[in-house]
Protein backbone atom coordinates (compact mmCIF):
# COMPACT_ATOMS: atom_id res chain seq x y z
CA UNK A 1 0.00 0.00 0.00
CA UNK A 2 1.36 3.48 -1.04
CA UNK A 3 -0.55 5.54 1.30
CA UNK A 4 -3.75 5.26 -0.39
CA UNK A 5 -5.63 2.62 0.84
CA UNK A 6 -8.98 0.94 0.25
CA UNK A 7 -8.86 3.43 -3.07
CA UNK A 8 -6.32 1.21 -4.61
CA UNK A 9 -8.54 -2.70 -4.11
CA UNK A 10 -8.32 -5.60 -6.53
CA UNK A 11 -12.37 -4.82 -7.79
CA UNK A 12 -11.76 -2.51 -10.38
CA UNK A 13 -14.55 -1.37 -12.46
CA UNK A 14 -15.57 -2.78 -16.24
CA UNK A 15 -16.06 -1.19 -18.70
CA UNK A 16 -16.91 -3.85 -21.10
CA UNK A 17 -20.97 -4.25 -22.36
CA UNK A 18 -22.52 -7.59 -21.02
CA UNK A 19 -23.99 -8.73 -24.02
CA UNK A 20 -25.63 -11.81 -22.76
CA UNK A 21 -29.36 -9.69 -21.90
CA UNK A 22 -29.00 -8.43 -24.79
CA UNK A 23 -29.52 -11.82 -26.60
CA UNK A 24 -31.67 -12.86 -23.86
CA UNK A 25 -33.75 -10.28 -24.86
CA UNK A 26 -33.25 -10.54 -28.52
CA UNK A 27 -34.15 -14.36 -28.78
CA UNK A 28 -37.61 -13.63 -26.46
CA UNK A 29 -38.39 -11.12 -28.94
CA UNK A 30 -37.35 -13.71 -32.08
CA UNK A 31 -39.72 -16.11 -30.20
CA UNK A 32 -42.83 -14.38 -29.92
CA UNK A 33 -42.89 -12.63 -33.73
CA UNK A 34 -42.34 -16.37 -34.69
CA UNK A 35 -45.28 -17.25 -32.95
CA UNK A 36 -47.26 -14.69 -33.51
CA UNK A 37 -46.84 -13.49 -37.15
CA UNK A 38 -48.41 -16.07 -38.39
CA UNK A 39 -52.32 -15.19 -36.61
CA UNK A 40 -51.71 -11.69 -37.89
CA UNK A 41 -51.83 -12.46 -41.44
CA UNK A 42 -55.58 -12.94 -41.93
CA UNK A 43 -57.61 -12.81 -45.38
CA UNK A 44 -61.39 -12.52 -45.64
CA UNK A 45 -63.24 -14.98 -44.87
CA UNK A 46 -64.83 -16.80 -48.37
CA UNK A 47 -66.16 -19.09 -49.36
CA UNK A 48 -64.35 -20.28 -52.38
CA UNK A 49 -66.76 -21.89 -55.26
CA UNK A 50 -66.36 -25.42 -56.56
CA UNK A 51 -65.57 -26.71 -60.08
CA UNK A 52 -65.20 -29.54 -61.75
CA UNK A 53 -61.75 -29.83 -63.95
CA UNK A 54 -61.92 -28.54 -67.62
CA UNK A 55 -61.44 -31.52 -69.91
CA UNK A 56 -61.87 -29.58 -73.21
CA UNK A 57 -60.56 -25.88 -74.02
CA UNK A 58 -63.40 -23.25 -74.03
CA UNK A 59 -65.19 -22.66 -77.33
CA UNK A 60 -63.63 -19.24 -77.60
CA UNK A 61 -59.87 -20.25 -76.93
CA UNK A 62 -57.50 -20.04 -79.92
CA UNK A 63 -55.70 -22.81 -80.76
CA UNK A 64 -52.68 -22.57 -82.90
CA UNK A 65 -51.32 -26.51 -84.11
CA UNK A 66 -48.25 -27.90 -86.12
CA UNK A 67 -48.77 -31.00 -87.01
CA UNK A 68 -46.08 -33.53 -88.07
CA UNK A 69 -45.80 -32.33 -91.69
CA UNK A 70 -45.73 -29.31 -90.69
CA UNK A 71 -48.86 -28.15 -91.53
CA UNK A 72 -49.85 -24.92 -89.39
CA UNK A 73 -53.64 -24.92 -88.22
CA UNK A 74 -55.24 -21.93 -86.71
CA UNK A 75 -58.80 -23.34 -84.43
CA UNK A 76 -58.06 -26.64 -87.19
CA UNK A 77 -58.20 -23.89 -90.25
CA UNK A 78 -55.31 -24.90 -92.26
CA UNK A 79 -52.71 -21.76 -92.85
CA UNK A 80 -49.58 -21.17 -94.59
CA UNK A 81 -46.38 -20.29 -93.07
CA UNK A 82 -46.54 -17.04 -94.86
CA UNK A 83 -50.22 -16.25 -94.32
CA UNK A 84 -50.04 -17.06 -90.47
CA UNK A 85 -49.22 -13.41 -89.61
CA UNK A 86 -52.18 -11.68 -91.23
CA UNK A 87 -54.61 -14.61 -90.56
CA UNK A 88 -53.51 -14.11 -86.80
CA UNK A 89 -53.59 -10.65 -86.45
CA UNK A 90 -56.82 -9.69 -86.01
CA UNK A 91 -57.50 -12.35 -83.32
CA UNK A 92 -54.77 -11.88 -81.28
CA UNK A 93 -54.59 -8.89 -78.79
CA UNK A 94 -51.93 -8.17 -76.57
CA UNK A 95 -52.09 -10.12 -73.82
CA UNK A 96 -54.59 -12.64 -75.40
CA UNK A 97 -53.42 -16.46 -74.51
CA UNK A 98 -52.68 -18.66 -77.06
CA UNK A 99 -52.79 -22.72 -76.81
CA UNK A 100 -50.32 -23.80 -79.02
CA UNK A 101 -50.37 -27.61 -79.60
CA UNK A 102 -47.07 -28.95 -81.55
CA UNK A 103 -46.37 -32.15 -82.47
CA UNK A 104 -43.59 -34.55 -81.08
CA UNK A 105 -42.47 -35.19 -84.65
CA UNK A 106 -41.99 -31.62 -85.67
CA UNK A 107 -38.26 -29.97 -85.50
CA UNK A 108 -37.95 -27.36 -82.92
CA UNK A 109 -37.03 -24.34 -85.88
CA UNK A 110 -40.59 -24.62 -86.92
CA UNK A 111 -42.43 -25.11 -84.01
CA UNK A 112 -40.10 -21.74 -82.78
CA UNK A 113 -41.07 -19.38 -85.79
CA UNK A 114 -44.65 -19.90 -85.44
CA UNK A 115 -44.45 -19.07 -81.28
CA UNK A 116 -42.33 -16.15 -82.39
CA UNK A 117 -45.39 -15.27 -84.72
CA UNK A 118 -47.55 -15.43 -81.86
CA UNK A 119 -45.70 -13.38 -79.33
CA UNK A 120 -44.40 -10.79 -81.68
CA UNK A 121 -48.47 -9.83 -82.47
CA UNK A 122 -48.80 -9.46 -78.08
CA UNK A 123 -49.86 -12.84 -77.31
CA UNK A 124 -48.36 -14.98 -74.79
CA UNK A 125 -47.78 -18.82 -75.86
CA UNK A 126 -49.54 -21.63 -73.65
CA UNK A 127 -48.30 -25.02 -74.33
CA UNK A 128 -50.80 -27.81 -74.63
CA UNK A 129 -49.07 -31.10 -73.90
CA UNK A 130 -50.64 -34.99 -73.96
CA UNK A 131 -50.17 -35.71 -70.13
CA UNK A 132 -50.33 -39.39 -70.82
CA UNK A 133 -47.92 -41.80 -70.00
CA UNK A 134 -47.72 -43.78 -73.16
CA UNK A 135 -46.58 -40.47 -74.86
CA UNK A 136 -43.58 -40.35 -71.52
CA UNK A 137 -42.59 -44.17 -72.74
CA UNK A 138 -42.00 -43.75 -76.15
Amino acid sequence: MNGSGWFESEDRILSDINITPLVDVALVLLIIFMITAPMMVQGADVRLPQTQQMDMLPESSLTVSVQSDREIRINNEPVTYAELEARLSPLITPGRSVQFRGDGAVDYQTVMQVMAVIRNLGGSVGLVIDPSLEQLRR
